[in-house]
């Protein structure tokens, strides 16, 4: 390479370097922990997950997508018969795929660390919604799909 080109390249890098500074990246650098930016505040935060919920990565992807779409997972219906199942020394009476990551107090439920079907269902519905279906498209694509897996819970459609 020339030296001219060299030195190009090297100023606009310095440049590239400046002008992030100048524009977020000084906010980034001075950022304390738990504070918000002003870009980023349409991005729900990444929840802290009991251990449980962190056992793999796949079982974390599916509570992080959970918490973060609760509302979502209240339209959806699951099918491994969490809605009548016996779990330990308690009976499960979920009513949707929220359900099996949050209790109704707001605590995290550990049935779907343990359920492979809960992650499927809810993985698939997170696929489905990002690459624009309606939550009553992704519903409709899930009953059909699972629903002859086992007993579905008893789940509200989507407006």
């Amino acid at each position: 390479m020339k030296p001219k080109y060299i030195f190009s390249a090297i100023a606009i890098a310095a440049i590239l370097i400046i002008a992030y500074i100048l524009s977020s990246g000084a906010q980034t650098l001075n950022k304390t922990p738990g504070e918000k930016l002003a870009w980023d505040t349409n991005k729900p935060a990444k929840p802290e997950l009991p251990e449980f919920a962190s056992k793999t990565g796949r079982v974390a992807e599916a509570y992080i997508f959970a918490v973060q779409n609760q509302d979502k997972l209240t339209y959806l219906a699951c099918y491994c018969g969490c809605a009548g199942m016996q779990h330990s020394d308690k009976l499960l009476s979920h009513k949707s795929l929220k359900d099996c990551y949050i209790k109704p107090d707001g605590s995290y439920e550990p049935h779907a660390s343990e359920c492979k079907l809960c992650n499927d269902i809810t993985l698939e519905a997170r696929d489905l919604l990002m690459t624009g279906y309606s939550l009553k498209d992704v519903r409709k694509k899930i009953d059909d799909e699972y629903s002859g897996r086992g007993v579905g819970t008893n789940t509200s459609l989507p407006p």
